[in-house]
């Protein structure tokens, strides 16, 4: 009988580091002893490491401690992820591979648990390496931690993801050495599965397989499951033509391109994707397929996507890595439609991608400068796409769909992507603005760059114009809701609003009989400075009255300067202030008013005293040397008006 370590043909150079001398190996296998079940069992014993950790940059949400420190996360319950989530593939493949670079078999076995649970739940996606599986596999088979070497080959196998046929040889190899024959069933099913998902394997190479199960004396029914598949796979050998060989099928595709048989083009991808497993050869194939579709018929409005993408998925076994490729054909026949500025075939193949379910944001495009385009540029252009298509709720969900993105560390993207994301979102605001839709033109003004994520170290400023239009189109169309959220998202970011804007929103919340909006609003604006301060002396308390204002803004301002002096209002004394209200003749490079329009804001300060509830007296003192009339409130009905309204209006007037 063979030697085990013996290397056959078609076996690589480099199993020969698995040969240690078993010249008597016949004894060693005869039998589980208990040293190889303990191999089986259990992972080797961990020990004390202290070498320097990579420190990686970890999304909001994961573990820290569980991420970048020896020891790992050592909490009962940790409120922090430790495993990638749904879709963060490229994070996930970046984790393995630090882990895979240290000593440590505690950062090994961590490696296994982030790879298996990861794809036990996503499907390999583009940011899948093949090469760091495989580095996986060959750590785990060098350290001989047989268990976790077949619980990763079942996950790579389940999302068909085949590992190298020498891998597997070696994986023969190495459970004929510890002499594990209860490894056997687990052996042969793996074998079985990835010659089932298309794994190459030659007659030496199952004549290797072969003597290594004899030589563990595996029972005769998994020796003929075994050759069962042997028997199925060598048959399919035989009778596969090179029909599907890459150059042939590139011909395949220029002669389906002249016919333009679309179809038959979705039938040629599904035979390459299921003969080749290799993924830089099937992104060269997928080139030329996305350059094909690009060059359809100019004139007509048929797009030849839609009929290649449809017939690949009626296939039963299409898998995550063909959609994969199918999603980033679409984004290069996309980038194709933009340039070119077909506006409707582009929306017809945006909708194509969607009614698939292919989540074409997250992947890349084959031609060009498509490999290199962001997240946020690839969004941008199917939003504007939709745009100019006339389908304006669609481009606001492409963008909602994937969270209004624009720049994180796992998706970044330039400063020239920002700012077509600026001028995009300014543009649909303002088409929704035209067509009376103010709250969906808020909500896309609200996901502007630097608005998002808000920090001291971005100038609002910039959008100062942008928010006030908006502000004064929504008071325009009678629209006072979504004008007092618009003015508390800007007060919020602060940025700069119109005072004359505000005071006209105050005015029509008052005759709306939106008083407690208002009277926010107005403290507010007290606040920044649009309406005077309350002022005093050591004889009285004074109220600045502007002559500009309305008889709502003047209600106001008493029911504050009330509120504010109900101490001395509710408890008179001797020594009691004065509370005094000054009708202001001139404002902030204002030029001298006429008498009329002094007059006419006397009436209006009137009114305000007549309007309140109940009504307050208002009583006439003296001019200053401003010509300015002075007036006294009266105490007696400013008390009537505390007694009636101070529960409420202490509330609003005195706190925050």
């Amino acid at each position: 009988m063979a030697n085990p370590g013996t290397r056959l043909p078609g076996t690589p150079d480099k199993m020969s580091k698995f040969s240690p001398d078993i010249s008597n190996f016949k004894c060693a296998v005869k039998h589980d002893s208990p040293e190889s079940c303990k191999w089986w069992n259990n992972p080797r014993p961990n020990t004390s490491f202290n070498e320097p950790v990579e420190q990686t940059e970890l999304p909001p949400g994961y573990c820290k401690f569980y991420f970048n420190t020896n020891r790992g996360c050592v909490r009962n319950i940790c409120w922090f992820q430790h495993v990638p989530n749904k879709g963060d593939e490229k994070f996930c493949m970046r984790i393995v591979q630090k882990f895979l670079k240290t000593s440590n078999p505690s950062f090994l076995q961590r490696a296994v648990t982030v790879f298996t649970t990861y794809y036990r739940i996503s499907p390999p996606g583009v940011h899948f390496n093949s090469e760091v599986m495989t580095r996986l596999l060959y750590r785990l088979l060098n350290e001989s931690q047989m268990k976790e070497v077949f619980t990763v080959l079942q996950i790579v196998v389940l999302v068909k993801m085949l590992p190298p046929s020498d891998l597997l040889l070696q994986v023969f190899q190495r459970v004929t050495l510890l002499g594990l024959r209860k490894a056997v069933p687990s052996l042969i099913d793996v074998t079985c599965k990835c010659v089932d998902a298309g794994l190459e394997l030659t007659v030496e190479n199952f004549n290797y397989m072969q003597r290594q199960l004899d030589l563990l004396q595996a029972p005769r029914e998994e020796i003929d499951v075994f050759l069962a598949v042997k028997s199925r796979l060598l048959e399919k050998q035989a009778t596969r033509n090179e029909q599907f060989d890459l150059d042939v099928a590139v011909a395949e595709v220029e002669h389906c391109k002249e016919q333009q048989d679309w179809a038959k083009l979705g039938t040629i991808f599904i035979n390459v994707c299921l003969g080749y497993r290799n993924l830089g050869e099937l992104n060269r194939f997928c080139s030329c397929i996305a350059s094909s579709l690009i060059k359809d018929v100019q004139e007509t409005p048929m797009i030849p996507f839609r009929e290649f993408a449809e017939k690949v998925c009626q296939e039963p076994h299409v898998s995550g890595l063909d959609k994969s490729l199918l999603g980033r054909i679409g984004i290069s026949v996309l980038f194709g439609y933009y340039k070119a500025q077909h506006w409707t075939k582009g929306r017809r193949l945006l909708d194509t991608l969607h009614g698939m379910k292919i989540h074409f944001s997250t992947l890349k495009g084959l031609l060009g400068n498509d490999c290199y385009a962001s997240r946020c540029q690839i969004l941008n252009i199917a939003a504007e796409i939709y745009l100019n298509s006339g389908n304006l709720e669609k481009a606001v969900s492409v963008l909602k769909e994937s969270d209004w993105i624009i720049s994180t560390p796992v998706w970044p993207c330039d400063n020239m992507d920002v700012l077509n994301r600026h001028n995009l979102l300014c543009r649909m605001a303002e088409e929704s603005a035209i067509k009376n839709l103010h709250r969906e033109a808020l909500e896309v003004l609200k996901k502007l760059p630097g608005l998002q994520n808000f920090s001291d170290n971005v100038d609002v400023s910039r959008y100062t114009m942008i928010f006030n239009r908006h502000l004064s189109a929504c008071i325009e169309n009678q629209n006072l809701a979504v004008s007092s959220n618009t003015v508390d998202f800007m007060t919020s970011k602060s940025i700069p609003v119109d005072f004359s804007l505000l005071r006209k929103l105050i005015f029509k919340l008052g005759k709306n009989s939106l008083w407690l909006k208002a009277r926010s609003l107005y403290k507010s604006a007290v606040s920044m400075g649009c309406y005077p301060a309350l002022q005093g002396n050591l004889y009285c308390r004074i109220l600045s009255i502007p002559y500009s204002l309305s008889e709502i803004e003047m209600m106001l301002a008493f029911e504050m300067f009330i509120v504010s002096n109900a101490g001395n209002i509710q408890n008179p004394s001797p020594f009691n202030q004065a509370l005094q209200i000054v009708l202001k003749r001139k404002e902030e490079d204002d030029v001298c008013l006429s008498d009329n329009d002094y007059h006419a804001a006397m009436s209006r300060l009137m009114l305000a005293a007549q309007n309140t509830n109940p009504k307050l007296g208002i009583k006439y003192a003296t001019v200053n040397v401003c010509k300015e009339q002075v007036f006294t409130l009266d105490h007696l009905s400013a008390l009537k008006w505390l007694n009636k309204n101070m529960k409420w209006a202490g509330k609003v007037w005195l706190f925050s």
